[in-house]
Parts: C-alpha cells; sequence; structure tokens
C-alpha cells in the first residue's frame, strides 16, 4: 500500500510543535502545542488553545470523560487537562525515582495510564545523542504510578494491542520496536522485538498506534515517513516526503472521523496536521465510542 503526497491534507492552523495528536468522536482533534498547552481543532479546521500546563507538552490521549492525558517532556509530569483548561499533575516520580522526561501516556480499558519515560537524564538532548538503556515505561493504577520496565534506549511511542495481551514500546536509539506480554498478575514478561530488529538506516520509531487488522503503525520523523509493521512482523511504509512538502518530521499517528478511517499526523516541526485515508479502522480508544 503507498499513499500519494497528494492524498495528504493538513487541517489546523497556528500550532507549534504538535507533537501529539488524538481524535473525538465529534469530529474534533486535539493536538499539543509546544507552548504548554494544547489545540483543539474543530472539524472545519478552526482552531483555539486552552490550558496552561507549562512545560513541553508532547504525547497525548483522552480519558473516557473528555481530559486529555499529557506526557509533559518539558516539565516531567503527567497531567490531565480538563476541557474547561484546568489541570492536575498525576505523576512526577514512580519508585522514588524522578521521572524526567515523560514522552508518551496510553490509557486502557480499566482506565489505567501507561507511561513511557524517555531517560533518567535532564539533558534530552545528550541521551539522543549519547543512548543509554535508562528508560522505563510506569503504569499509572489507582493514583499510584509504578515502574513496569526498565532498561530501554530512549523509551518513545507505546500502545496495548486491542486485545490488552501486549505492552508495545517504541525504543527509539535502537530503531525497533519492543514487546511485552501483560500478565495477569500485572507483571510483564521479558522484552522481545516486534518485526525487524533494525528498522533501518533511518528507522528511528516514535509514535505508534494499531489499526483494527493488527497492523502497528510506526512514525518515523528521521525518515520523514510513515509505515506500520504488519502482522507478519514486515515494516511496509506508505508514505515518505523526501521533500518535507507536507511531513514535517512525523512523531506520532492516530485515528478517527467515519469508522476511524482516517489517520491524523502529530509532528515535530509542523504547524497543522496532515491527515489521509486509510484502507482499514484504527483500533478503538477508550475514549471512542464509534
Amino acid at each position: 500500500m503507498n499513499i500519494a503526497l497528494e492524498k495528504v491534507k493538513t487541517i489546523g492552523s497556528g500550532l507549534l510543535r504538535p507533537e501529539g495528536v488524538m481524535a473525538l468522536d465529534d469530529g474534533s482533534l486535539y493536538a499539543a502545542d509546544g507552548r504548554g498547552r494544547c489545540a483543539r481543532i474543530e472539524k472545519d479546521g478552526r482552531t483555539s488553545f486552552f490550558g496552561n500546563v507549562g512545560g513541553l507538552p508532547n504525547g497525548l490521549c483522552v480519558d473516557r470523560n473528555g481530559s486529555c492525558i499529557i506526557a509533559n517532556i518539558g516539565n516531567g509530569e503527567v497531567q490531565s487537562l480538563n476541557p474547561d483548561g484546568s489541570h492536575r499533575v498525576l505523576m512526577t516520580e514512580a519508585n522514588g525515582k524522578k521521572m524526567s522526561s515523560p514522552n508518551f501516556p496510553f490509557m486502557d480499558s480499566r482506565e489505567r495510564i501507561w507511561a513511557s519515560n524517555s531517560t533518567a537524564r535532564q539533558d534530552i538532548a545528550a541521551a539522543l545523542q549519547s543512548p543509554a538503556p535508562d528508560g522505563c515505561v510506569v503504569l499509572i493504577e489507582g493514583g499510584t504510578p509504578r515502574i513496569m520496565v526498565e532498561g530501554i534506549c530512549f523509551a518513545n511511542g507505546i500502545a496495548l494491542d486491542p486485545e490488552e495481551k501486549y505492552l508495545y514500546v517504541a525504543e527509539t536509539m535502537m530503531k525497533r520496536i519492543l514487546r511485552y506480554r501483560i500478565y495477569p498478575s500485572r507483571a510483564l514478561s521479558a522484552p522481545e522485538v516486534y518485526g525487524p530488529r533494525d528498522l533501518g538506516n533511518r528507522g528511528y520509531p516514535d509514535g505508534i498506534a494499531f489499526d483494527e487488522t493488527g497492523n502497528l503503525w510506526v512514525a518515523f520523523p528521521s525518515w520523514n515517513a510513515i509505515g506500520y509493521i504488519d502482522s507478519k512482523g514486515n515494516l511496509e511504509i506508505v508514505l515518505e516526503d523526501r521533500n518535507a512538502e507536507v511531513l514535517h518530521r512525523p512523531s506520532n499517528i492516530c485515528f478517527g472521523w467515519e469508522g476511524r478511517k482516517t489517520a491524523f499526523v502529530g509532528s515535530l516541526d509542523g504547524t497543522s496536521i496532515p491527515y489521509f485515508e486509510v484502507p482499514y479502522p484504527g483500533a478503538r480508544l477508550v475514549h471512542q465510542r464509534v
């Protein structure tokens, strides 16, 4: 499957570093904004901003009440931002350790939040230039954060499969996706590599998301491309923008609108949200009822 660049449209305007994006049932979108707030983009493209969460909002998810869960990589907080602009802090540390670089949150069907913390170092640029296995994933359950897995070389996008049997983590600086079995005891298995052991020269994975057929979609900012790993473990690149005509370092992907057959792309350098039609519906997230 290949998606032609001319089929990619954009929605919204005036965004700064919309790294994370989420689609709501009413046709609107939430997007992170690098000025310490979030954007709400209506289906007609009208863009407004809400909240004052500080730092640098990164990955997003949405709870069943419509609140935006933010991994704030700029101030080391996981936050819940209400539509009225008020917010509260859900996590700053876990197991007595400061979580300095929350990257992406994922809410499961039990309303637990899984959140990646990219590195234990304060200097994220240094962690990217001199990678070390000091990233982790935290589970926030009943208001208590607990480290579930450690030893990840820049923990980035995370997802659970629709059956919630496995946790998937983009291990960016190793250019691969890790998978952990989730046991009924709430423990996780040792990691295994999901898909290719090396995603290629520019294959540093960022955000990930499932569709209903079992494809794990991956955003590649260094590649300026979007692809997916199919259920057999093969990587297929479906959209590549070598001249940055419409993709500007894509960082996340979500699905929404009718039948959840439209993909929306967050990015590190964009000022709007690229979107395109996909052949398979995205997997339904907890805030999506249709």
